[in-house]
């Protein structure tokens, strides 16, 4: 990757949600700039900045949806500008614009005590605790950001084509009940006719008792059984990720269902 060239991608979102009777469709398009600044000379990091420079809510059918949406837009627009470090397994593992991004925190703070003094209560109170935890907000940015795409090839290690590697991960759940969701992980490699390499990963939620108990005491249904998979496809010429595609569904028995299909490209 040349240090200061700008790579700029193009994400589509369709998605379906369900909360107990409530049924909406959704679909989101995002621009979003990566721009690599270098090694960090004092440690074994690639920095880079990522902006998101246009985001646009197409369609939400759900009016609770839509200002629930509106609040986490407004606490992810910290995050519209972030420089962090990443390592050699392809993680955040530093950000450098922690100022900037707190400061942009007391307007949205603001913002929300104003708009929504009621609903926006566990929301500020939780993000407060985050910022003051670098660990916890890396997580978060992790997890919900899926800024973990365009460093997936970083400390790959090659797979002969028509075997498998696999691994564990951690994913957030997706209806905010805070539960970490632990996944195993089939990862496979192969070379495409252009030469460019393509990655495939595929997971489903590990049985785990206690993330399960959690699960079921937020769905207020002791006897449901949670699912949640994942599976998505990653083109990367070298480091540099062209295109990639998957999605995500969570099911929390009757009444909670999450479908996200998401669509990311470099534009050429």
């Amino acid at each position: 990757m040349d240090i200061g060239k700008e790579y700029q991608y193009n994400t589509a979102i369709i998605g379906k949600t369900k909360v107990h009777s409530l049924d909406s469709d959704y679909k989101i398009n995002i621009k979003t700039s990566v721009i690599y600044k270098g090694k960090d000379p004092d440690e074994d990091y690639h920095i880079f900045e990522i902006t998101e420079t246009d985001y646009d809510l197409e369609m939400y059918e759900d009016p609770l949806i839509v200002q629930i949406t509106e609040m986490t837009n407004k606490v992810c627009s910290i995050y519209s500008t972030l420089e962090v470090g990443i390592n050699k397994k392809g993680e955040i593992a530093k950000i450098y614009n922690g100022d900037m991004i707190r400061e942009k925190w007391k307007g949205v703070k603001e913002w929300l005590n104003n708009a929504h003094p009621i609903e926006a209560y566990e929301i500020i109170r939780a993000k407060e605790y985050e910022l003051t935890n670098e660990e916890m907000e890396i997580k978060s940015i992790r997890y919900i950001h899926f800024i973990y795409q365009f460093f997936y090839i970083f400390g790959k290690e090659p797979i002969q084509e028509g075997s498998k590697s696999y691994l564990k991960r951690e994913d957030m759940d997706r209806f905010g009940a805070g539960v970490v969701i632990p996944i195993n992980l089939s990862v496979s490699e192969k070379e495409t006719e252009q030469g460019f390499d393509e990655w495939n990963a595929e997971g489903k939620m590990i049985r785990d008792e206690k993330i399960i108990r959690r699960l079921r005491e937020f769905a207020k249904d002791n006897y449901m059984h949670p699912e949640y998979q994942v599976k998505g496809k990653y083109l990367y010429d070298d480091r540099i990720m062209l295109k990639s595609d998957f999605t995500i569904t969570e099911k929390l028995g009757e009444f909670f269902y999450y479908h996200c299909y998401m669509d990311t490209h470099l534009e050429l």
